[in-house]
């Protein structure tokens, strides 16, 4: 166990939604946190404040966490963790701006991942260096940011699956790092993080049948609970059958997004069984989350490029058909006015371009190119 850091200091990454909840609640459990934001109008209002305030299950009132800076090296310094919790269509920038300061004493993890080898691609071609990388399937809180230093926090994850590079350390890597996301739930490799990945089925779904609402109403109604009607539902239903085929081409099995949420505790028992149409209507934490103000959201721009197109190019590896997937994506780019494919997460981008699907299972395994070849 002596090969990875006991973790008493967290650099988290991202001054966001998730980034505030995770600062406030590692803050408030003991750990010293440093909080960074990649964007001067989302961490200067907290640098100025000093705090961050807070609402929900992390009780009502303000938390100031050790350090909140523009300045990524003051950050990084002597961190044990490296968190990231910016959005995936950021991760090959995030990495890049982490790689001249990382040190090989630290561990790195993003959450959500799902991007495979991205990251730590990225960081090793621009000559950095860490202990090991990690990911989870999602962020570890259902939150949103109501000012730019306010954060409501409205659920933790029950169950944050986990996955390490390579998954030989993933044991190893899940002691260290279950002190501070104590929901984390160890799984193989880096692939078993990406299938579930529930947000690229019913966010572009939910968000491409209701653009024409958004648009007339600057998004005037709960996204979840009135925008996923019983037909959006059977739209997410049938995107869902694909991305647990596209699992399955790889030898792994994933939950059906019922199961899965109520697993992790974001529906009812009588959710779960109404398919995506019943999850979300009894999905409590969700339940008043408001719509996009526009289409121009993380529901098109992140979930569909490093979502659904993943899905896609994995199922083209696996020879798995992904019609209604490719569809939504086409649909999607055409009502976006942009090409989600082509900003899309590639086979080549995720690092894993010319393996078969044997071989990148055997790569993720053990980290080394060679078992690939």
């Amino acid at each position: 166990m002596s090969a990875l850091p006991e973790i008493a200091t967290v650099a988290v990454i991202g001054a966001g939604n998730g980034g505030c909840a995770a600062a406030v609640d590692l803050t408030q459990r003991g750990f010293e946190v440093r909080l960074w934001g990649r964007s001067a109008a989302t961490i200067e209002p907290l640098i100025a404040a000093d705090r961050i305030e807070h609402e929900g299950i992390l009780g009502e009132g303000a938390t100031a966490p050790a350090l909140m800076t523009a300045d990524l090296a003051r950050a990084l310094d002597g961190a044990d963790l490296v968190l990231i919790l910016g959005p995936t269509h950021a991760h090959e920038e995030i990495a890049g701006a982490l790689a001249p300061y990382l040190t090989s004493q630290q561990i790195v993890m993003a959450a959500p991942g799902h991007t495979l080898l991205l990251i730590p691609d990225t960081i090793r071609r621009l000559g950095g260096r860490f202990a090991a990388y990690c990911d989870a399937t999602t962020l570890p809180y259902i939150c949103r940011k109501l000012t730019p230093i306010r954060v409501r926090v409205s659920r933790a994850a029950r169950v944050l699956l986990f996955a390490a590079f390579p998954g030989e350390i993933a044991a190893e890597a899940a002691a260290r790092i279950g002190p501070v996301l104590p929901a984390i739930a160890p799984t193989p490799s880096l692939l078993h993080t990406v299938f579930p990945y529930t947000n690229a089925i019913h966010h572009p779904a939910a968000l491409l049948l209701n653009v024409g609402r958004v648009e007339s109403t600057a998004g005037d109604y709960c996204h979840y609970f009135d925008g996923i009607t019983p037909a959006v539902g059977r739209l997410i239903d049938a995107l869902d059958a694909e991305r647990i085929a596209v699992a399955a081409g790889f030898g792994i099995a994933t939950e059906p997004l019922p199961d899965y949420f109520f697993r992790i505790g974001y529906t009812s028992a009588e959710g779960r069984a109404g398919g995506a149409h019943g999850v979300f209507h009894h999905s409590e934490p969700n339940r008043w989350i408001k719509a996009p103000a526009t289409i121009d959201h993380r529901f098109f721009n992140e979930d569909v490029p490093f979502g659904l197109v993943a899905l896609s190019e994995l199922g083209r590896l696996a020879g798995v058909a992904t019609g209604i997937v490719d569809a939504v994506i086409a649909v999607a780019s055409a009502v976006a006015g942009r090409s989600f494919r082509a900003e899309g997460l590639t086979l080549q981008r995720m690092g894993i371009a010319g393996l078969s699907p044997e071989q990148l299972v055997a790569l993720l395994r053990s980290g080394n190119r060679g078992d690939a070849e």
